[in-house]
């Protein structure tokens, strides 16, 4: 099984991931990971040395050399999908989960990292940032096979994604 979790930076995929990865079994990546990895930078220094074109290059390089892996969860940097025709390249290669967060829930898990994550940078205040791109992003996150709305913070999402995958395997 090749999982990749999809979503609005901070919806909860890193940590959705390694939890569900260590159920199923599997080995988990994190996208992001492994770009710092490879240019050993922060994702926040890579923006701003090559900015974003040539950052989702890169990211999208990465992504497709994971073809090669038979099983794995991966967690997606927020904008993976929505670049390079990634979503569809990841729909063809395994199991694709839309981790649709509410904006409020990912709002308070990003309140403090403003500084660290590039697009969260300008003069506009959080919340209308975060809506504003998760819509720009939506119709793109729309595309993963699996849907899984997280509006309750109180939600077991690993177990709600879980659940989700068991449904959609063909008997």
């Amino acid at each position: 099984m090749r999982l990749f979790l999809t979503g609005f930076m901070g919806s909860g995929k890193s940590y959705v991931g390694r939890r569900l990865a260590d159920r199923l079994g599997l080995p988990f990546l994190d996208l992001d990971d492994l770009v710092e990895e490879q240019t050993k930078t922060t994702i926040a220094e890579l923006f701003a040395r090559v900015g974003e074109s040539s950052f989702r290059d890169l990211e999208s390089t990465m992504l497709r050399e994971l073809d090669n892996l038979p099983m794995f969860v991966l967690a997606t940097g927020g904008g993976t999908p929505c670049f390079h025709d990634n979503m569809q390249w990841m729909n063809g290669q395994g199991t694709t989960v839309f981790l649709d967060t509410h904006p409020e829930i990912i709002g308070a898990r990003l309140a403090d990292e403003r500084d660290k994550r590039p697009l969260l940078h300008g003069p506009e205040d959080l919340p209308t940032l975060i809506r504003r791109r998760l819509e720009d992003r939506r119709e793109c996150y729309a595309s993963a096979k699996i849907h899984v709305v997280h509006d309750n913070p109180e939600d077991d999402v690993v177990r709600l994604v879980e659940s989700r995958l068991n449904a959609h395997r063909p008997n």
